[in-house]
């Protein structure tokens, strides 16, 4: 197939979706009233009023928040704490490559302003994911449209749009399956590594290139060995510079860890939200990002004997760190870039591409509109 019908179908949804999403938006902020509290309050006369329909229509009221202010604060002023400001401190909590390449564009054009920049890289590492996944991962335009059908309507499409760095995250895990796939397995693991300094969930991603590796019968066990090695240390690299960088500018290593205590996960262990769904059994968005959860363990369930076993193992690993905190939160967008399951459900009877494109569109509305009116249902 021409790689320019490649790159149609790949531009035909992405543009399409945004539009969607975008108008969806606009609606939300317009409509609903913004229902965050104020810091410490719980008293429901603390609630917003809507936006006025011209504020509305300016993408940075509607999607510059939560997240994104934080990593706007890293991209300015790195990591350094102010003994005097939480939010400095809390800022550890964020992985650096997507804030500290948007800094690097910021140095270089200081006039376009974070949210722009940001946005319009969003844009761009999604663009390079879609193609980089329809042109070697998929064979076929029939495929290409079901894949691009999925992708483009997750719940959690949306965020591959804004200040965020689950667009740069889905194109690091392209990036390592194609050259895994193409046994560039030492690049993998360098690619796996920059993705760990990206999303907690890239940790998971090492398994990809280094069981690949070592089931590769056209390498000789030795060497197999010597590259398996090679692999797992150009993954660390980029992870031990971050960890470094944390404890010259916050004075521990794991900076990253210990400063979960001030987003209420004082002690992050596996399965941790699914002991929440009865120690905090009145929470509904944890019930509701949980039952999300188990869609997708399902769908891993059903598909492990059709994808490579590191694949299978780093969807398994991104699911069980997706529960290490005390209730589950933003499932829905942790499983946009689990690429194999999207490529294996692309290639399953139409009614279950269906039920899960009607599942997502249903929870991706309701997400949306509970993101862009602050509302702490989507956290």
């Amino acid at each position: 197939m021409p790689g320019r019908s490649r790159a149609s179908i790949v531009l035909r949804w992405f543009v399409v979706s945004r539009l969607a999403i975008y108008a969806l938006g606009v609606i939300g902020v317009a409509t609903f009233a913004n229902v965050r509290f104020a810091e410490g309050v719980r008293d429901a006369q603390h609630t917003r009023a809507v936006v006025d329909n011209v504020s509305a229509l300016n993408p940075q009221t509607v999607w510059h928040k939560w997240d994104a202010l934080f990593y706007e604060r890293i991209a300015l002023k790195g990591y350094a704490v102010d003994p005097d400001d939480i939010r400095s401190q809390a800022a550890a909590g964020y992985f650096p490559l997507y804030p500290v390449v948007a800094g690097a564009v910021l140095k270089v054009a200081p006039s376009l302003g974070f949210f722009w920049t940001a946005s319009l890289l969003s844009h761009l590492f999604t663009l390079a994911a879609l193609l980089l996944l329809v042109t070697h991962l998929v064979s076929g335009a029939e495929l290409a449209e079901r894949v691009m059908a999925i992708m483009m309507t997750s719940a959690g499409s949306f965020y591959l749009s804004i200040p965020y760095a689950e667009s740069l995250f889905l194109l690091l895990v392209v990036a390592t399956i194609v050259a895994t796939r193409r046994r560039h397995y030492e690049l993998a693991g360098l690619l796996a590594g920059l993705s760990g300094t990206t999303r907690v969930h890239g940790w998971a991603l090492i398994a990809v290139p280094a069981i690949a590796c070592w089931l590769d019968a056209t390498v000789p066990a030795r060497s197999r060995l010597v590259r398996i090695i090679v692999t797992a240390a150009l993954f660390a690299l980029p992870l031990v510079a971050y960890f470094a960088y944390l404890g010259h500018v916050q004075g521990s290593w794991l900076a990253f860890l210990t400063r979960q205590q001030l987003w209420d996960n004082p002690s992050p262990y596996p399965f941790q939200a699914i002991a929440g769904l009865f120690e905090f059994p009145r929470r509904i968005s944890s019930w509701v990002h949980g039952a999300t959860w188990l869609v997708y363990v399902g769908l891993l369930f059903r598909y492990r004997r059709r994808l490579p076993l590191g694949e299978v193992l780093f969807c398994a690993g991104a699911l069980l760190i997706s529960t290490q905190q005390a209730g589950f939160q933003g499932i829905y967008r942790y499983m946009v870039p689990l690429v194999p399951l999207t490529l294996a459900l692309a290639e399953d009877r139409h009614e279950m591409r269906y039920r899960m494109i009607a599942f997502n569109l249903v929870l991706g509305v309701l997400m949306l509109l509970a993101f862009v009116t602050e509302n702490r249902l989507t956290v």
